[in-house]
């Protein structure tokens, strides 16, 4: 037995959401499967020689380059495969060394070195892991730029509706600081601006982009960084479009029978003006997995025993799906779309459960000390195709995880939720939670994620070919030794 994975007395019998969660996923029983410590670890010397490491220090400081083994690791966590090697001891991908830029010269100068030097380079975030870069290739080291020094708004032009802003800003930071004016951010974001901006393709808020690449500056980048993860160059600050804050933001969780009656809710929410950001929709799966989660190392109030006992009553069991809607405007404003919205649920046999707060935790650590794993893929499709390519990846994910279960019977769990609507339709994103194969769990998770893409890329129109050779002539002028990605991607 691998020294990280141990027995424990089964606690799923305090604690029922585990025990659920087993059940869900066809296994006996949930190991306890912590992360091997730190301390415990070898510890991979770093490849960067003295001359480099000197050079580095000198453009940027000592402070703001860092070697130690905790930064590292932390860095070297992109991708579901890459935590499962670091929590088991598995430290060949780490990054070198971990580099803090605090403007758009230092990233350039970066760059630069890194192209003389033949060092691989991957910008944290950006959703590139490290698994796809073995052994560095043909690259003498890999670093890993860290833009979180880069986290400031740098103009905002309210009677335009315009912003920018520093790739490093994080969500909170950008919404603190837009309300400082009045203003906020015309949909939804996830960690950095510059993360969500490689890891996305379709981002109706964007503006403008500008990019850093080994060649210099490209001050319009829109066609080249959504998406990219990277590979095209480090985002380093974008256009934003922004609108006046609201007066008032009330946001109100409904529970609907099925997950087709709540979507059909929210197209009707969005077609008539009442939704906004931070509305979301998640599928029967999801909706019970999040209310399981919640229950974890908690008991179970009266209030919420009646409950659930009156869903049970009105069959609001097993196919239930949750939307929480956030009605903004004016006082006056956003009482009349609540009121609106409420007739619309209960016309659709809605529960109204009442005023929620929007919370996006995560449970990926959770559930990697359980012996579980989770990973993620996303994508934007209209209305009228989202019903039928929300079936069919769910169909493939299902059959992906039971093809890579640890024992006969066990399957992974495939959750749902819809965001970031718009007229013409809105985000899916997919999430799977699968049992481990202990001791080959990396390959596991790897042959998960590509076959999900896989099916998400068989299910979206593909590139031109003259397209792909457009793009990948671009990136060996943009990128001549290829130490953006040297897998080639």
């Amino acid at each position: 037995m691998n020294p990280w994975i141990r027995w424990q007395k089964d606690d799923t019998r305090t604690e029922p959401a585990w025990r659920w969660l087993a059940d869900w996923a066809g296994m006996p029983a949930l190991l306890a499967t912590p992360p091997r410590p730190l301390a415990e670890m070898d510890e991979p010397a770093s490849q960067l020689s003295e001359v480099l490491r000197t050079k580095f220090a000198a453009l940027l400081g000592a402070k703001r380059m860092k070697l130690d083994l905790a930064t590292r690791a932390l860095h070297g966590t992109s991708s579901t495969a890459d935590r499962l090697r670091v929590r088991t001891g598995d430290l060949s991908h780490l990054p070198d060394a971990v580099l803090y830029p605090a403007s758009p010269e230092d990233v350039l100068a970066l760059l630069r070195l890194c192209t003389e030097a033949g060092i691989a380079v991957t910008i944290f975030g950006a959703g590139n892991g490290f698994g796809a870069m073995p052994g560095r290739g043909p690259h003498a080291a890999l670093i890993s730029l860290d833009l979180s020094a880069m986290d400031h708004l740098l103009s905002v032009d309210t009677m335009s509706g315009l912003a920018r802003a520093e790739a490093g800003i994080t969500a909170d930071a950008l919404a603190r600081q837009l309300a400082a004016h009045g203003m906020m951010l015309k949909g939804e974001m996830d960690g950095s601006l510059g993360g969500h901006i490689a890891r996305n393709r379709d981002i109706a808020w964007l503006q403008a982009v500008k990019l850093a690449t080994p060649q210099g500056l490209v001050a319009s980048a829109l066609s080249l960084a959504p998406a990219s993860q990277g590979a095209f160059g480090v985002i380093i600050s974008a256009g934003l479009r922004i609108q006046a804050l609201p007066a008032r933001c009330e946001y109100r969780r409904y529970l609907f029978a099925d997950f087709a009656s709540g979507l059909t809710a929210l197209r009707e929410a969005q077609r008539q003006g009442l939704a906004r950001a931070g509305t979301v929709l998640w599928d029967a799966g999801e909706t019970r997995f999040r209310d399981q989660m919640e229950q974890i190392g908690r008991r179970r109030s009266l209030a919420q025993r009646l409950s659930e006992i009156y869903r049970q009553v009105r069959q609001f069991d097993r196919q239930a799906s949750a939307l929480t809607i956030g009605f903004c405007g004016s006082e006056v404003e956003t009482d009349a779309a609540r009121k609106r919205f409420d007739a619309l649920a209960k016309k659709l046999g809605a529960l109204a459960e009442g005023i929620c707060t929007p919370q996006k935790p995560d449970y990926r650590d959770r559930l990697l000390d359980r012996g579980l794993a989770m990973d993620m893929i996303e994508t934007t499709a209209s209305w009228s195709k989202l019903p039928g390519v929300y079936a069919a990846m769910r169909a493939a994910l299902d059959r992906a995880m039971r093809a890579g279960a640890p024992r006969a019977g066990a399957h992974g769990l495939v959750l749902a939720q819809v965001c970031d609507i718009r007229h013409e339709g809105a985000k899916l994103r997919l999430t799977m939670v699968f049992p481990r194969m202990l001791g080959r769990d990396v390959a596991q998770a790897e042959a998960v994620r590509a076959t999900a893409l896989k099916a998400l890329a068989d299910m979206t129109a593909a590139a031109e070919p003259l397209e792909d050779n457009l793009r990948r002539g671009i990136r060996q002028m943009l990128d001549p030794k290829a130490i953006l990605g040297p897998d080639g991607a």
